[in-house]
């Protein structure tokens, strides 16, 4: 399994009150897998997302990445995993403004060190059909191409595990439905393993499994 979750519960203090936010989630997702988590807002989708990826800790249960203990790691640690094995594409893009598609595409490659960072960003970028925007910067691009170049920046990290959060909560119609393809097309090419928040039922639809939280718990 390349996720592993055991009890995981997470609490937290409003008005001196105890909040649940999730409760005794047990859940495995196997290598090169797709899942959906879904639910209304305030389920506890993101939180679940955050604490799968090591952004976040639970309160109490065990959750394991790649067979690290995200649970009893620091936060340095837990970085470490980030950068080894996780890569990211978010509801707003989370395009660096100053740098270009293909520039946004090579900077976690670099920071990977990894060889011929230029020519692999390059080559996503063309699967995403960017191939004539490589050289704009995000403000150029509309809101589905700048998903698109983050899509491509998160498959040419060859991250173990992919987390999307509302990939296409901010785009039409129109946008969604070529971004949902290009996603699943590059998750086809790939070994990582895909993890979606979502409110999108056609989305959820296309992941191998579904897990639905209301209130915090899996139904």
């Amino acid at each position: 399994m390349i996720i592993k979750t055991r009890n995981l519960s997470k609490q937290i203090l409003f008005n001196k009150e105890k909040l649940n936010i999730l409760s005794d989630i047990n859940l495995d997702v196997e290598e090169a897998s797709s899942i959906a988590i879904t639910g209304p807002s305030g389920s506890g989708k993101s939180t679940l997302l955050s604490i799968l990826a090591g952004l976040d800790l639970p309160s109490s249960g065990e959750v394991f990445l790649a067979d690290e203990p995200l649970h009893s790691l620091s936060e340095e640690k837990r970085a470490l995993v980030r950068k080894d094995s996780v890569a990211f594409v978010f509801q707003n893009f989370e395009l660096l403004p100053g740098l270009t598609a293909l520039e946004n595409v090579m900077l976690p490659l670099e920071l990977k060190a990894k060889k011929k960072a230029k020519e692999v960003a390059k080559n996503f970028l063309i699967k995403v059909d960017l191939q004539d925007r490589i050289n704009h910067y995000p403000k150029q691009l509309s809101g589905g191409e700048q998903q698109r170049v983050a899509i491509a920046r998160a498959f040419a990290c060859e991250a173990k595990v992919l987390f999307c959060d509302e990939p296409t909560g901010n785009l039409d119609s129109k946008n969604s439905q070529l971004v949902v393809d290009l996603l699943f097309d590059s998750y086809k090419d790939s070994s990582s393993a895909l993890v979606i928040v979502t409110h999108d039922k056609q989305l959820a639809s296309r992941c191998d499994r579904e897990l639905e939280l209301v209130s915090g718990k899996v139904v």
